[in-house]
């Protein structure tokens, strides 16, 4: 650990599109060493596997672009899921690109933030993201929101393939998915508002997420998930 590094700095792995970006992020870093500890910087997918797997750091920054490859930062992204090793991941993109951030949030990130964003902007998403929350702008909610639209129905496991909610919650989230405000839910279901924002707090409970757009951000991730994995949990504590 470098000296004067706080015990509660979040630790971080940074893959970066060039050892040139690589070495700027982690000198910014450095003057936050209180805050951030970058335990690694790579600068390719398969270094970038290894170094997760050994560090075990609190939140992965990733370059959608490595090596030279504009896939190849996302596919990373995918493996890293898939291994059951993720921790929490932003994504650096350009932002304008709706695919790009529909396959990001489906492969598991927790983040997507720009890459022309003040770094302070990029402190305060680690933080947030490091604390459980989930980083996008209003664009790129509007984009997921109607990827989901345009998707299959969503059916949430636990780890060891049993259902996670009840088939009245799986319904409710199909509803929040398909873009319904409460009230509409409540009218479909014949329930009354108090009703429907109980089983919110369950399913929210249960899923360990804290509103309705991570509710969402998490039924898109679902989709493209292993069977019994959880897109959203991470090793990083």
């Amino acid at each position: 650990m470098h000296r004067g590094v706080s015990p509660v700095a979040i630790t971080l792995v940074i893959a970066a599109a060039s050892s040139l970006t690589g070495e700027v992020l982690c000198r910014a870093f450095n003057q936050r060493r209180q805050q951030f500890k970058v335990v690694s910087s790579v600068h390719t997918q398969k270094d970038l596997l290894q170094q997760v797997a050994e560090h075990k750091p609190d939140v992965v920054l990733i370059d959608a672009i490595l090596e030279q490859n504009s896939a190849a930062g996302l596919q990373a992204l995918k493996e890293l899921r898939l291994a059951h090793s993720s921790p929490c991941a932003i994504v650096l993109l350009d932002c304008s690109q709706r695919e790009e951030v529909i396959q990001a949030f489906s492969r598991g990130a927790r983040g997507v933030i720009c890459k022309n964003e003040p770094f302070r902007v990029l402190c305060k998403c680690i933080r947030r993201v490091h604390a459980g929350q989930v980083w996008a702008g209003s664009s790129q909610v509007r984009w997921i929101l109607e990827a989901l639209r345009e998707g299959q129905s969503i059916h949430i496991v636990g780890r060891n393939g049993s259902p996670l909610l009840t088939k009245r919650e799986e319904e409710i989230v199909r509803m929040v998915v398909e873009g319904l405000p409460n009230r509409e839910i409540s009218t479909a279901l014949g329930l009354s508002a108090h009703t429907v924002k109980n089983h919110f707090f369950h399913i929210y409970n249960k899923l360990g997420i804290s509103n309705r757009t991570e509710l969402v951000l998490y039924g898109l991730a679902k989709r493209d998930s292993p069977e019994g994995v959880d897109p959203f949990e991470h090793s990083g504590g």
